[in-house]
């Protein structure tokens, strides 16, 4: 008759080492990154040339838009 005993150690054996094999579990998912966020100025800008009385007036108007993404 076989003694549970002489059973028992080998389980305990296999049982460590099928532990020991086991893989780490996968890291965290990393976060997404934050929307950008987009800033925008207008500088607007008017030039006046010449004179009204010779040449005539001329008058510029300068719209600048600059937008930065961050």
């Amino acid at each position: 008759m076989n003694n549970p005993g002489k059973r028992v150690l080998p389980l305990a054996f296999l049982a460590v080492l099928l532990a020991g094999c086991a893989s780490p579990p996968p890291p965290a998912p990393v976060a997404p990154p934050p929307p950008p966020e987009r800033r925008c100025e207008v500088l607007e800008n008017t030039e006046v040339a010449g004179d009204v009385y010779v040449d005539g007036q001329v008058t510029r108007h300068i719209t600048t838009t600059r937008c930065i993404t961050q």
